[in-house]
């Protein structure tokens, strides 16, 4: 029984390795008819294109049939929040939850012998994915609010050395190091070049990010721009009120500490003090 479960287990990843073969062949050959060139990687590399391919893939044909409007915006939203992370499609994500879904499911089931639990389980895989990319919204929120008070610096500099405002976002998008906030900015940039309004520009921006001070920022800029008052001056204020609202949430943090602290000075501390303290005592020694 062993060597055919075996031989059963050998030819699924004879076929599993041939079936890969041709996949990768086949999207080397579509590659190639693209005129894209040669690849030029390591297998590794080529492993992680093609199974993206895969899932993404796999992720159009669940897109294609959700029903819920409300669902998909959801989706686009917590992709938009955390920056499309490695070139992430919302494809490609459901794709991943699809896969997250069915490991779960297969894994529990087989585990349990349930399929109730089985299929609450795979739908709890399927939410790894999003928990994915609430961690990478909230570094990139983060990353955010730490570079924005020098880029409001930098656009005080270059507006009131003369610049408009397009041309001085593009003098900080080519000097600036490359970061969450240069890429809204490089894409505020984009749009205005490609026709849309500033104003239109800056609230796609406030759409796309959670952080609360971008949003002030996008809705100041817009209320300048639609009352045609001079935008350094109001960039002035602006970078003075985020500096004083991270040091306010600094200091809330900071205020937060000893609460937080309370749980291990409970659990671990404590008890293992009182072991050193009155442990002598229990076991017929002398303090």
């Amino acid at each position: 029984m062993h060597w055919f479960l075996a031989g059963c287990y050998g030819c699924c990843a004879a076929l599993t390795y041939l079936w890969y073969e041709g996949v990768k062949s086949s999207w080397l050959a579509r590659q190639k008819l693209e005129s894209r060139g040669d690849f030029e990687g390591t297998g590794w590399h080529l492993f992680q294109l093609v199974s993206r391919g895969l899932v993404s893939d796999l992720g159009t044909i669940v897109w294609r049939r959700l029903p819920r409007h409300r669902v998909k915006k959801d989706s686009l939203r917590r992709l938009a929040a955390a920056g499309y992370p490695a070139g992430m499609t919302i494809q490609e994500l459901w794709g991943w939850r699809c896969v997250a879904a069915g490991s779960g499911l297969s894994l529990l089931y087989l585990a349990q012998d349930g399929f109730l639990l089985a299929a609450l389980g795979g739908y709890l895989w399927s939410r790894l994915p999003y928990l994915w990319l609430t961690i990478a919204a909230a570094k990139r929120e983060a990353a955010i609010r730490r570079a924005l008070p020098g880029v409001l610096d930098l656009l005080v500099i270059c507006t009131g050395a003369g610049l408009t405002f397009d041309a001085a976002l593009a003098v900080i998008v080519e000097k600036s190091q490359p970061g969450p906030l240069i890429d809204e900015l490089r894409l505020v940039l984009h749009h205005m070049r490609m026709g849309d309004s500033r104003q239109e520009a800056l609230r796609r921006m406030s759409a796309r990010t959670e952080n609360t001070d971008v949003k002030s920022v996008c809705a100041t800029l817009i209320q300048a721009d639609q009352l045609g008052t001079s935008i350094s001056s109001t960039l002035v204020l602006l970078a003075n009120q985020i500096r004083i609202n991270q040091a306010q949430r600094a200091e809330a943090r900071a205020n937060q500490a000893p609460v937080k602290l309370l749980f291990p000075l409970v659990f671990f501390i404590f008890p293992s003090l009182l072991v050193v303290l009155f442990g002598p005592v229990f076991l017929g020694g002398r303090i």
